[in-house]
């Protein structure tokens, strides 16, 4: 009557994560952290975090969350709201939801259009030389004229 076909060694047990997030740190919506959140691989952000956030893997914030945090990561993809300083190693993504309240500097960045951005934002990690930049400015007069460009060129 309650027998049971129950296998005792499933087989076809699959992991919870997708490749996707195989592997990443995954604070879910409706999940709230406070402090430091340190990792050495991918996290996943949808719901919220105070404090600062570091990780030398991909950082990825979803459309639903909300840091007040500062970031240090190697590389970040940002849909959600940023309030702090963020700052990103290599490449940085802003999506067209992203909205961050706070100064950014990454060595490459794309933003797509309807991305918001209050702050000061430094992409390369490029040095000038302010003489020589002033030099240069100082050589060629405001509105001088670029050259003509040649037929066929």
């Amino acid at each position: 009557m309650f027998s049971s076909n129950r296998r005792s060694d499933r087989q076809d047990y699959e992991p919870l994560s997708t490749p996707a997030t195989n592997g990443a740190t995954v604070i879910a919506r409706g999940v709230k952290v406070e402090g430091d959140f340190v990792s050495q691989g991918d996290v996943i952000i949808e719901g919220e975090v105070n404090g600062h956030v570091t990780t030398s893997g991909l950082l990825t914030i979803g459309t639903d969350a909300k840091l007040k945090a500062e970031i240090s990561v190697n590389d970040a993809v940002i849909a959600g709201l940023v309030e702090g300083m963020v700052t990103v190693k290599k490449r940085l993504e802003l999506k067209a939801t992203a909205k961050i309240l706070g100064d950014v500097t990454c060595e490459t960045a794309a933003i797509e259009a309807g991305a918001i951005l209050h702050g000061k934002c430094s992409i390369g990690q490029g040095k000038l030389d302010k003489e020589s930049s002033k030099d240069q400015i100082a050589e060629k007069p405001f509105g001088e004229k670029l050259p003509a460009e040649k037929p066929g060129v």
